[in-house]
């Protein structure tokens, strides 16, 4: 059962059910059990007004009057009878006629109630009580026809359900329509996503309820996090053309020099550069790995790759690579862009260090600083700026920090640069709950 309507209809109607059946029970009860209290009330006085009627004479025989009670004890199986026992003689009510019914024996001072078959196939509710008189002992058991009460009893249950089930019925249409019209902003949504599709429109456009616009400003992140994937992507090949091309120019004007061993140098010189771009941006590529947007990414594990990264890169420096990141730290955020973010500033700082890059957490702020010569202070301001080198005889695009720059942007985050003597020092300052 995939269809959302269904799942609620479904469930919306096994609870209903569940609920009037316990009222429909409940409510038969309570009735039941009123209608049966208040006849045992009028048991009690019919058996009050037979036990007035009682008299005993000086040998102690039992004298009986019922002119106290109703004329339905003189009607023959009316329904209302009474018995009364004194010592060995039982006498019944002309109502009985030439039937009887079994008189029980309370244990007590206490009224015994007692359910039994009567004559005419009538059903009797008998209250049967023991009462002491003229110092006579005798009991005294008014019985009374509940078949009637008991066919009316049957004839409210089904009336209540016959209700209970039009009222199921009711409650299922009218939660049906309600989910119909709750559901109808997906359409929209679904609309949108054509369009979207169409590249009629670039974001999701939604008016509707509360918890479902989460899941479009969701969608909407991830669509603002895929082109600006795909837009830094289209500037990095532009970039890496472009440093291409102007190293093959260089080249093409190597070529009508007249000395031989400096054509050679400069074209190894030259090659090395354009190797270490492209092994730059694959070893990027190999480590990114699969991805999945707005996870929590393991920090330490982005790090460990890059400092391997960096190191094989630069294995010719034999650098030392400290990152003091806690275990279980994690990130939320894009693999990929993790990965762009922190690779350009470690390289950066690879590429400046003597010795040492020290990577450390604290709070929601990750530093990256390395023991090179810095950063003249009137240049920290344009540090970030495309294009921009601090020392031309460097290899590098002037890119780098340019693109951490745009990356940490997207999630919120700052990059604060400041001279460490010696050294460099980055900090990237992410928002709180961005880090855990």
């Amino acid at each position: 059962m995939n269809s959302l309507r269904n799942r609620l209809s479904f469930g919306l109607i096994v609870s209903l059910m569940v609920l009037l059946l316990a009222q429909w029970w409940l409510s038969s009860s309570a009735i039941e059990n009123l209608l049966e209290k208040q006849l045992l009330d009028q048991l009690q006085q019919d058996s009050e007004a037979l036990l007035a009627g009682v008299e005993f004479d000086t040998a102690d025989a039992l004298a009986l009057s019922t002119t106290g009670l109703v004329p339905a004890y003189q009607q023959p199986y009316s329904g209302t009878y009474f018995a009364l026992q004194h010592q060995a003689e039982i006498r019944y009510s002309r109502s009985l006629w030439d039937a009887d019914f079994t008189l029980p024996t309370p244990g007590g001072p206490q009224a015994l109630i007692t359910r039994q078959s009567g004559p005419d196939g009538q059903y009797l509710l008998v209250h049967a009580r023991n009462y002491e008189k003229d110092n006579q002992q005798f009991t005294i058991a008014i019985a009374r026809d509940i078949t009637p009460l008991r066919n009316n009893l049957k004839q409210y249950q089904l009336a209540n359900a016959g209700f209970s089930a039009l009222f199921l019925l009711a409650l299922v249409l009218i939660q049906r329509l309600i989910v119909i019209k709750t559901l109808k902003p997906l359409n929209a949504v679904q609309a949108a996503l054509a369009r979207l599709q169409q590249g009629e429109i670039k974001q999701l456009e939604f008016q509707g309820p509360d918890e479902i616009k989460p899941l479009v400003d969701e969608l909407n992140r991830l669509l603002t996090a895929i082109d600006q994937r795909l837009k830094r992507s289209r500037e990095g090949m532009g970039n890496l053309a472009h440093a291409l091309k102007t190293r093959l120019a260089r080249l093409s004007q190597l070529s009508d020099e007249s000395d031989r061993r400096q054509f050679i140098q400069e074209v190894h010189t030259l090659t090395a550069e354009v190797a270490r771009l492209i092994d730059r941006e694959t070893a990027r590529v190999r480590v990114v790995g699969d991805l999945r947007p707005g996870q929590r990414i393991d920090l330490l594990e982005i790090l460990n790759a890059l400092v391997g990264s960096c190191k094989a890169l630069y294995r010719d420096k034999a650098l030392n690579f400290v990152v003091q990141v806690p275990h279980g730290a994690t990130l939320l955020g894009d693999r990929e862009d993790l990965f762009e973010l922190f690779g350009n500033l470690i390289d950066n700082a690879s590429k400046w260090a003597n010795n040492q890059v020290i990577i450390s957490l604290q709070g929601t702020t990750l530093e990256i600083r390395d023991d090179g010569p810095g950063c003249p202070a009137d240049s920290l301001a344009e540090i970030t700026q495309r294009g921009f080198r601090a020392d031309e005889n460097t290899p590098g695009s002037g890119l780098g920090l340019a693109i951490a720059q745009d990356i940490a942007g997207t999630y919120g985050a700052v990059l604060e640069f400041a001279n460490n003597a010696p050294g460099l020092a980055v900090r990237v300052n992410f928002k709180p709950g961005a880090l855990v």
